[in-house]
C-alpha cells in the first residue's frame, strides 16, 4: 500500500455542480419524506380520535409532510454537505406552498419543479458566503411564513 495516498476532506459543492446535489438531495429527501409521512400516518386515528371530522385528519397529514420534509431535507443537506441556510431556503419555498397552490396548477408544478433550484442558486458558493446571504435566507424565509398565513387566513 502506497503512503502517499493521502485522504481529501469533504468539501461542499459549489456552482453548478451545487444545484446539480440540490436535486438529488431533494428526491432523497422525497424518499425519506414518504416514509416519515407513512409512519406519521398511522398516529391520525389516536391524535383526532376515531369519530372526528376530516380536517383534523386532513391537519395532521399536511403537518407529517412538513415534518417529513424538514426531516428529510435536512438529513440529505448534512449528508451532501449543503448546509444549513440551503436547507433554510428549500423549507422557505415550501413553506410557501399554501399560498402558491391559489396559482393555476401549472404554475405550481413549476414552483415544485423550481425548489430545488432556488435553494441551489441562493447558496450558489457554498460555505464562502457573502455577508448578505444569511439575511436573504431569513427574509425568504419570513416572507413564505407570511403569504402562507396570508393565504390560510384569507
Amino acid at each position: 500500500m502506497s503512503e502517499t495516498v493521502a485522504l481529501r476532506v469533504r468539501e461542499s459543492p459549489i456552482g453548478g455542480s451545487r444545484i446539480a446535489y440540490s436535486y438529488l438531495a431533494v428526491v432523497l429527501g422525497l424518499l425519506v419524506t414518504g416514509v416519515v409521512w407513512t409512519v406519521w400516518s398511522l398516529f391520525t386515528d389516536r391524535v383526532c380520535g376515531p369519530d372526528s371530522d376530516v380536517s383534523c385528519a386532513l391537519g395532521w397529514w399536511w403537518l407529517g409532510g412538513y415534518v417529513g420534509y424538514a426531516a428529510g431535507t435536512a438529513l440529505t443537506a448534512w449528508v451532501f454537505r449543503l448546509g444549513a441556510e440551503w436547507w433554510l431556503a428549500g423549507f422557505a419555498a415550501l413553506l410557501a406552498l399554501p399560498a402558491v397552490t391559489m396559482l393555476p396548477p401549472a404554475l405550481v408544478a413549476a414552483w415544485c419543479v423550481l425548489i430545488p433550484g432556488i435553494a441551489g442558486a441562493v447558496t450558489w458558493v457554498g460555505e464562502d458566503r457573502p455577508r448578505w446571504r444569511p439575511w436573504l435566507v431569513a427574509g425568504l424565509v419570513a416572507l413564505a411564513l407570511a403569504a402562507s398565513a396570508a393565504s390560510i387566513l384569507i
